[in-house]
């Protein structure tokens, strides 16, 4: 075995150890802020302690705020710009992991060299298909050493899975802060007390919610004139009254012509025609309008001096704006507001059982419970598709046991909701496929809600009155946000138990990596050496003796020889010579060659050029592994290997016509085969349904390989040609 491969191996094993270390205190549930500088701790380590940080884009912005570091090299919270030459930029126009050896005063780098940073290599960070932010190491001596890039994409996967963990967690936190600021002002209302002082927590609870920005809520007095009725850090006093000239260009302007929020976020390109920039030095704000009885009655806005404001604001200015229109419209409003009230409470509790991680059956309840106090209390279930069922995993008042099961095909409300995935409301459901159900359980009306898991249909959330009663009119609305917070902590179980396994799947195949190479060193060359070693001990002994020593130095170097070879054949099996030096179909060839099933081979599809060093390795185990199989439990005369490039994809077939009946779930490997596959976006499927015959077929995208195993598997740097 060469020293490179020594190395190669030892590098593994202390990126198995880190990762290990780190997959712990994720699966613990540890904060987000500790899993990441348990990411840069552990990838500086392995780095002889150079300096690594770990950066998170801003959405819509060129820069990146720094949310762990080694080092001391950089604060935590730092905004650096993501534009011109520096790493960090080039990666996030490329999308894969770039390096600079030596910063020289290019665009964009004046930040980089204050800090004292001469070399840098940034690798990309991607959550849920976009790119979320980047792990760099940088030097202040000089470049960085060969290979950075791809010990620092070990790091990415585990880091993906950490950051949609706390992205979910993050956003169920701010809905939960959102729903209860909404929730005090709504009780004020409820309780009738005086407009002023709604007024004013309207203003203070805004700010709140947009990191304490300039808020300000304003009365519509006609001919273009507004009323200051109460501010938090607002330029105009309250009592103020202001005209807004017929020529301006600001957002209330904007918001009166069209009675829908406004924004701007430029203010000096509209100097010389906005009052709001001369009188009041606005550089950045939003508009969003209180509607009464379908007229202007006024504003709530936010503004600062320059800043660009949350693309959240106006999202959630509106939501206060609803708060203080209704609690000027009548009296027979009141009741509303109480039920609104109601809503945000019961949308806040859930939002907490999401963001401290509750168990789901915890979950679940809570959904369940809450849904049917918002809709008056009636029966409420959440239902999940397995396959051909939906089974009730929670309910409230209702008829159906928790565990039932339902057909979810055909034309059922189930079967409905599979085909249309959006919100679903029947006013009877006689003459539907879920009559029987309603006869068999006394319902009446139905409402059904979708729970989208990261883009896919995971469940649903019905209401089911008995006959006679209806839900109300805006159930579905009712219902949605709940199914949402539903959906945030399912995301967020699915990804750390995706992790688990992940982790466990590749320190178990790393152990046994090392094993069969210690098991394979110790009982083939290391015994040949050892008799190398005694047969010229011997000879020596005998040349000592005068005796002619030439048959024991023939032995010894016939051992020598075949330890040779054995190494040889170790280190092929590592990564095969042929691949590394004449590609996927010299690979594939010297495969067939020492197949004990005869196998038919066409690799005409095959293009000219070298394919991506990780597609060529991951087909040429694809094609391995299912010739094995073939050989061990096909009992197959003749297998066909098939490989060829379609558009954007490599396709790769293998058949046979063997008896059949393959399980990946009996250990033939092609569990281990698949998280490879999966590595690079690829698919697999196998059709062995019993009749004689198996065929196995993978695709694997060929744009941005490199960039896709880096980012998802830890061993990458020993699937290199």
């Amino acid at each position: 075995m060469s020293g490179e491969d020594l190395v190669d191996l030892r590098h593994l094993a202390e990126s198995q150890a880190a990762l290990r270390r780190i997959a712990a205190v994720a699966a613990a549930g540890s904060p987000p802020e500790t899993v990441f500088d348990t990411v840069t701790a552990e990838a500086a380590a392995l780095l002889d302690g150079a300096l690594v940080a770990l950066a998170r884009f801003e959405p819509n912005r060129d820069e990146a705020v720094v949310l762990a570091q080694t080092g001391g090299h950089v604060a935590v919270g730092v905004r650096i710009p993501v534009t011109g030459e520096t790493s960090i930029a080039r990666m996030r126009r490329s999308g894969r992991a770039e390096r600079v050896d030596g910063y020289t005063g290019g665009p964009g780098t004046e930040v980089i060299e204050r800090l004292g940073i001469r070399a840098g290599v940034s690798v990309p960070v991607t959550v849920d298909g976009a790119l979320w932010g980047a792990l760099g190491v940088t030097s202040r001596t000089g470049p960085l050493p060969a290979g950075v890039e791809d010990r620092l994409a070990v790091f990415v996967e585990i880091l993906a899975a950490a950051a949609a963990g706390a992205e979910a967690r993050e956003n169920a936190r701010v809905l939960a802060a959102e729903q209860a600021a909404l929730l005090r002002v709504a009780a004020l209302v409820g309780r009738g007390a005086p407009a002023a002082e709604i007024f004013d927590v309207v203003a203070e609870e805004a700010a709140g919610l947009i990191d304490d920005e300039a808020t300000t809520l304003v009365r519509y007095e006609g001919d273009r004139t507004f009323l200051v009725l109460a501010h938090r850090h607002g330029p105009a006093p309250v009592g103020l009254r202001f005209t807004v000239p017929a020529d301006d260009a600001g957002t209330l302007d904007q918001m009166m012509r069209t009675l829908r929020p406004a924004r701007l976020d430029r203010y000096d390109v509209v100097a010389d025609r906005s009052f709001s920039n001369q009188d009041f030095g606005v550089g950045s704000s939003v508009s969003v309008p209180v509607v009464v009885d379908g007229r202007l009655w006024g504003s709530l806005g936010t503004l600062n001096e320059g800043r660009r404001l949350p693309e959240t604001t106006e999202g959630r200015l509106a939501k206060f704006a609803e708060l203080v229109a209704s609690a000027l419209a009548n009296a027979a409003a009141r009741a509303e507001l109480e039920r609104f009230g109601a809503e945000q409470a019961a949308r806040r509790r859930v939002a907490e059982l999401v963001a401290r991680g509750a168990a789901l059956d915890e979950v679940f309840v809570a959904v369940a419970t809450e849904a049917s106090d918002i809709v008056g209390r009636l029966a409420a279930n959440l239902f999940r598709y397995d396959g051909d069922v939906v089974t009730a995993v929670a309910v409230c008042r209702s008829p159906f046991p928790p565990g039932l099961q339902l057909p979810a095909g055909g034309d059922g409300i189930a079967g409905d909701m599979v085909r249309e995935r959006r919100p679903l409301r029947y006013a009877t459901l006689a003459g539907t496929g879920s009559a029987r159900a309603a006869r068999d359980f006394d319902l009446g009306a139905l409402v059904a809600v979708p729970i989208m898991v990261e883009g896919r249909l995971w469940g649903g959330l019905t209401v089911t009155p008995p006959p006679g009663v209806l839900p109300p009119s805006d159930a579905e609305d009712r219902l949605s946000e709940l199914a949402e917070l539903a959906a945030a902590a399912i995301a967020n179980a699915e990804n750390k138990a995706k992790l688990r396994a992940s982790r466990a799947r590749v320190v178990a195949a790393a152990d046994e990596t090392r094993k069969r190479l210690q098991r394979d060193v110790h009982d083939g060359a290391q015994q040949r050496l050892v008799q190398t070693v005694l047969a010229l001990r011997l000879g020596l002994d005998a040349a000592a003796r005068g005796d002619d020593p030439s048959d024991l130095v023939r032995e010894a170097l016939e051992h020598a020889e075949r330890a040779t070879v054995e190494l040889r054949d170790i280190v092929h099996g590592i990564l095969p010579a042929s691949l590394a030096r004449g590609g996927l179909r010299a690979g594939i060839d010297s495969l067939v060659a020492t197949s004990m099933t005869a196998v038919d081979v066409d690799t005409s599809g095959l293009p000219s050029r070298r394919l991506p060093g990780e597609v060529e390795v991951t087909a040429y185990f694809v094609v391995a592994e299912a010739l094995t199989n073939v050989a061990k439990h096909a009992r197959a005369t003749r297998a066909q290997v098939t490989v060829a490039e379609d558009a954007d994809l490599l396709v790769i077939e293998v058949s046979d016509d063997g008896v059949g009946g393959a399980d990946p779930r009996g250990g033939s490997g092609l569990t281990g085969l698949l998280d490879r596959v999966e590595a690079l976006d690829g698919s697999l499927r196998l059709a062995s349904s019993g009749a004689p015959g198996t065929t196995l077929q993978v695709t694997l995208p060929l744009s941005h390989a490199e960039e896709r195993l880096s980012r998802h598997s830890p061993a990458a740097a020993l699937l290199r040609p």
